[in-house]
């Protein structure tokens, strides 16, 4: 039992070890008052230090999830998720966390049914770890 404790553990951690995702400001080009907000949630850390918003906004019949503000901890492996339920046990995979910091924006399929994913995750599947979460409303 102690063994699987410490194993755990090491891979709650394990993610906040090695920083491979870019930490330079990422401001990118997608024009928020050109389109209409649908859903928005405050990303909160869970067990690391994530703050920021996330919002999804449709233009043109297409949607976009955008982190802004946006701050992460680092970690290896982050990416992007929207989730049918809060463990994101089924997800779809928007792309890699372009940055740590900044203004960033992810396509979103266009087939979603919006309301079958109510929550953003950045996640590391390197570890399988949730680094944070946003519930969309």
């Amino acid at each position: 039992m102690k063994k699987l404790s410490i194993l755990i553990f090491v891979l709650a951690l394990g993610c906040g070890v090695e920083e491979v995702t870019p930490t330079t400001p990422v401001d990118d080009n997608f024009m928020t008052g050109m389109a209409t907000k649908i859903n928005m949630g405050v990303i909160m850390g869970v067990n690391h230090t994530v703050s920021g918003t996330a919002t999804i906004y449709e233009q043109d019949g297409k949607y976009t999830l955008v982190l802004d503000p946006f701050q992460s901890q680092n970690g290896p492996d982050l990416k992007v998720y929207l989730s049918k339920d809060i463990g994101a046990k089924t997800f779809i995979r928007l792309g890699v966390l372009k940055s740590t910091t900044g203004k960033q924006s992810y396509a979103l399929p266009a087939n979603i049914n919006l309301s079958e994913y109510p929550y953003a995750h950045i996640w590391c599947e390197a570890f399988s770890v949730e680094f944070a979460r946003a519930m969309l409303n």
